[in-house]
């Protein structure tokens, strides 16, 4: 049993599948509604398994019907009540967030790192969206690496419903991944969308049968974190690097610099003398 196995959440469950780790939010009363502690357990959860060479990639889905219906409209009536009474909810929200302090135990490095941030230096995400995926529920998955949808998931950038604005870089992360028209649409209408509309315009990358989808989620999972994980964890790093780097040759300077560093690494000379006495490498034995 891993220290992550052996840690005890109140509101995810986590746990191990060979080289991948499974998170569940698990608050199915509320629909997994987002809290603060969920998003700090998640945080440590991750943070753990970034530091720990038998987890290769991380999937999270939700307990019951839904994935994430947004955050605890309590949490949002308690902070409305502190600032009439001239108090200051949002350094909680901070921190909770990620913004300002890393995770508790292994995720402490990362102090100063936005949730984004946090889920962009990660080992590889793959959010298994089972059921509503709203406000926070959404633009959480954004920064992750795929998002694969049930046919019973459901869609919504609600925070104009909610007289605020989006968050988590997702103001970054939806153009770029379904289009400015499309995240204009979605943002200032708060239109709830379902998982077919989400697969026609990219918001996932694949919909599948509602008792398929953990299991595609996994193997997907399971197929990326065979590879050698010093390699996967430098092109997705550049991947989400350079989505907002303008200057073709200064990607190109650190592709280069990149791959000759990834020349001298335990995975890439067992690719090669794999390849050359014909088999299958064993990136993790």
């Amino acid at each position: 049993m891993t220290a992550t196995e052996a840690r005890t959440y109140e509101q995810i469950q986590i746990e191990q599948r060979g080289r991948v780790g499974l998170i569940t939010l698990n608050r199915p009363e509320r629909l997994n509604a987002w809290t603060y502690q969920m998003g700090g357990e998640m945080m440590d959860a991750i943070g753990r398994w970034n530091e720990d060479p038998s987890v290769g990639a991380i999937v999270i889905t939700g307990a019951g019907r839904g994935f994430c219906a947004g955050a605890d409209i309590g949490g949002f009536n308690r902070a409305i009540e502190q600032r009439e009474a001239g108090e200051d909810p949002d350094a909680d929200r901070a921190a909770a967030r990620g913004e300002g302090r890393g995770a508790g135990g292994a995720g402490r490095e990362r102090r100063g790192n936005s949730l984004a941030e946090f889920w962009r230096d990660s080992k590889p995400l793959i959010a298994a969206i089972n059921g509503p995926s709203i406000g926070v529920g959404l633009t959480m998955t954004l920064p992750m690496d795929i998002r694969i949808a049930g046919e019973a998931a459901r869609f919504s950038m609600r925070f104009v419903r909610m007289g605020i604005t989006p968050e988590v870089a997702s103001t970054l992360y939806l153009p770029q991944i379904v289009g400015i028209s499309h995240a204009l649409e979605l943002c200032l209408t708060g239109r709830i969308i379902d998982a077919a509309e989400a697969g026609r315009i990219g918001l996932v990358n694949r919909v599948v049968p509602q008792d398929q989808l953990l299991d595609t989620a996994l193997a997907l999972a399971d197929e990326i974190a065979f590879n050698p994980m010093e390699s996967v964890r430098a092109a997705k790093k550049m991947l989400h690097r350079h989505m907002v780097e303008e200057d073709i040759e200064s990607v190109q300077k650190y592709e280069g610099k990149t791959i000759v560093a990834m020349y001298s690494t335990p995975g890439h000379k067992e690719a090669i003398r794999a390849f050359i006495e014909k088999r299958e490498p064993k990136f993790n034995a």
